[in-house]
């Protein structure tokens, strides 16, 4: 039986642009899906979850409303011919980590490999974007993907969600750098959140700025300043939070590469604070996680994983204070929540989606 290793990622700064067009920042972790699987030599796929139990299904299926469905959308959006037996296993599923491009791109991965298709890095960054946005109805962009098919363990990757260029920076050989995942206890499912209804908001912004604008990726920022008064609240509030956003990816990025770990944080504090008031998104524990976080010894700064509707927080902090921070950020909480299973942990790095040989 093979196996195939698709690691979940963080997103420090790039909050909710990626779909409009916006540069991003995002590196993988050292979790994530994992997924043994041999070739059936018919059109059924039987995949067993550790968590959710066994599903069987044919090749042309889907049931939007089970577990199994991201193993149906891979299937539906690669049309393969061959099925397979799978196992699936994984953790902090729903959590902001995305743990569902995760399990996808392992389908298609293995799906293609037992049906001999091959597939390059972009296209299976854009069959896992047709599984979730045209199969699934979520209406995502590219970071997801993007980061775990290209992810390094030693790098921030600045990726353009338009051309689908990416740009690795390393990290600094002394780097003081940890970083701490902060989950809440509450997950989440986007496409049940208020995701797409942001969305929505965003492609209206973007055709009330300029005729013919679909995203606001193709709004120049000097026609936004022009007309943003013009914009109904809402409107108004989610295309500033683009614009100021994608500003801060790009300092991000130079701060990144010049070690400045103090400002890179401040950056996702702004990031933080702007997904709470422009975009409208979080939840109140995670807001009081979230500011729980940024106000412990040791941390350069924190904002909210993924969609910031339920999950997690992720957290810039000093290498060798991260342990004792984790500790505080988790009593705090627990104060607050006792009734909530949070587990916040120092997360390592780790490389993007591979195979692990045959483990049989």
């Amino acid at each position: 039986m093979k196996s195939i290793f698709s690691p979940y990622r963080i997103c420090p700064i790039g909050a909710h642009v990626d779909h409009q067009g916006g540069m991003v920042l995002g590196r993988t972790l050292n979790i994530g899906t994992t997924l043994d699987y041999e070739p059936l030599d018919s059109n059924e796929i039987r995949i067993t979850s550790d968590q959710f139990g066994e599903a069987i299904f044919f090749i042309d299926e889907i049931d939007h409303a089970h577990w199994v469905r991201y193993a149906q959308a891979a299937a539906n959006v690669l049309n393969p011919k061959r099925g397979m037996k799978a196992y699936v296993y994984g953790s902090l599923i729903g959590s902001g980590l995305s743990s569902s491009a995760s399990v996808g791109l392992a389908y298609l991965k293995a799906l293609a490999d037992v049906n001999d298709i091959e597939l390059t890095a972009k296209q299976l960054v854009q069959l896992d974007f047709q599984l979730e946005h045209d199969q699934l109805g979520l209406q995502n962009g590219l970071l997801d993907p993007m980061a775990i098919v290209y992810g390094k363990k030693d790098a921030l990757l600045l990726m353009d969600t338009v051309t689908g260029s990416v740009i690795p920076i390393f990290d600094p050989p002394s780097s003081d750098a940890a970083w701490i995942v902060a989950y809440s206890g509450i997950s989440r499912e986007l496409t049940k959140s208020g995701f797409n209804v942001r969305v929505a908001e965003c492609h209206d912004a973007a055709a009330l700025l300029k005729d013919g604008a679909h995203i606001l990726g193709d709004v120049p920022r000097e026609l936004f300043e022009e007309k943003k008064n013009t914009l109904p609240e809402n409107l108004r509030k989610r295309s500033t939070h683009f614009f100021t956003e994608t500003e801060r990816v790009r300092q991000g990025a130079e701060l990144w590469q010049g070690a400045n770990l103090a400002q890179f944080g401040q950056l996702m504090n702004q990031s933080c604070e702007s997904s709470i008031r422009n975009y409208e998104s979080g939840s109140d524990v995670l807001i009081q996680l979230h500011e729980i976080a940024s106000s412990t010894t040791g941390i350069y700064g924190s904002r909210f994983s993924g969609g910031g509707f339920g999950g997690c927080v992720v957290a810039l902090a000093e290498r060798d204070l991260a342990q004792s921070t984790c500790e505080e950020i988790t009593s705090r909480f627990s104060a607050i929540h006792p009734e909530l299973r949070s587990k916040i942990f120092v997360a390592e790095m780790g490389d993007g989606i591979s195979s692990l040989g045959d483990r049989s």
